[in-house]
């Protein structure tokens, strides 16, 4: 009988913990993305060294862009990883806001 009651508790107090939402954030000092969001989550500001140029660009070209993840490659290149729909795609800008490339991700 102890057995019975036993097994249906731990499965329901694994299914509560495993829900919880995680307490990581999402950014570290360095404005890398260091979590994965959720659908639901909030949406992330870019990192404070994110140079304007590369933003504006950004914007214009996806304005319909969500979620994104922005990423430093180097000093002179950004990688931001968006969605489209339903669509993941990953891009990278040259500081000053020049296009490289762009791609769906999968």
């Amino acid at each position: 009988m102890k057995k019975s009651f036993l097994i249906p508790a731990l499965a329901v107090s694994l299914f509560f913990v495993s829900c919880q939402k995680s307490s990581l954030s999402p950014l570290d000092d360095s404005g890398i993305v260091t979590a994965r969001r959720g659908a639901d989550d909030p949406v992330v500001a870019p990192p404070a060294n994110l140079p304007a140029a590369v933003l504006s660009s950004f914007n214009a070209r996806y304005p319909n862009a969500a979620r994104t993840e922005w990423q430093a490659e180097d000093d002179n290149t950004w990688k931001v990883k968006f969605f489209l729909g339903t669509q993941r795609w990953v891009a990278f800008f040259k500081a000053d806001g020049t296009f490289i490339s762009a791609q769906p991700k999968n």
